[in-house]
């Protein structure tokens, strides 16, 4: 199973979801935080925790090929006790070097069975060396909720990141920072047997000052063959 990550240059982290799959790349935004998730950020397995024992680890190392012929590795380390999950996230680039990496605390409720909420704080360290030398530690809050109706799950969630990179200010570059707004809201379904099929809609403002809001529609659909097996294939527009 693999975890994606994106080198972090100008660029700050969204994971509205906390899946470890940056939202420009999640075609299942609203996947649980207990979920084991593919490259694009679809729920492949849920993890059941022990009755009997409220704590519980997770590690997953990842690797991800793309297309530029770069070899991306991941580390992410998961503690879980009852309704709250620690996560740790790093990756080094073949290309950059070690990326940013991530501390967050994630709580999960539900005051109806149908219902469930996720609240979130994501504390990003600036482990990745900029040609500016202007990375700073950012921060981020996130809520989620899920709705299950019969068998179609509604989904939508924000998040508010706080931008604290220098602005650069040189003869080549003049470049002001903001702080980031995203909300996401969708739906999905298993509408025939094995296949989930869901159509999510993202919106983010730009960490540059001026820069343009970025927003996707995205069609996903993921087929699951059996226990070991699955195959998935999306569209996003935007």
């Amino acid at each position: 199973l693999f975890r994606s990550f994106l080198p972090l240059i100008l660029l700050a982290y969204s994971d509205s979801d906390f899946d470890g799959v940056a939202d420009e790349h999640d075609m299942c935004p609203n996947s649980e935080m207990t979920d084991i998730v593919d490259m694009s950020g679809c729920s492949v397995e849920k993890l059941v925790l022990p009755k009997d024992n409220p704590h519980h680890f997770n590690l997953i190392v990842g690797a991800n090929y793309l297309n530029n012929n770069t070899l991306n590795e991941s580390l992410q380390v998961d503690y879980y006790y009852k309704k709250f999950t620690l996560r740790l996230q790093t990756a080094n680039y073949e290309d950059g070097g070690l990326g940013d990496s991530s501390l967050g605390v994630y709580y999960t409720f539900s005051p109806k069975h149908e219902l469930s909420f996720k609240i979130g704080a994501l504390a990003i360290f600036p482990t990745y060396d900029t040609e500016f030398d202007n990375n700073n530690m950012d921060y981020k809050a996130s809520l989620a909720m899920n709705y299950q109706l019969d068998t179609i799950s509604l989904f939508g969630g924000v998040g508010y990141t706080l931008i604290n990179d220098d602005n650069i200010n040189s003869s080549t570059y003049k470049i002001t920072y903001q702080n980031s707004q995203s909300y996401y809201f969708g739906f999905g379904s298993y509408f025939i047997s094995k296949l989930y099929s869901s159509l999510i809609y993202s919106s983010s403002s730009s960490i540059y000052k001026g820069g343009d809001t970025l927003s996707n529609l995205s069609f996903y659909n993921y087929y699951n063959i059996d226990k070991k097996w699955f195959t998935s294939f999306g569209y996003s527009q935007g």
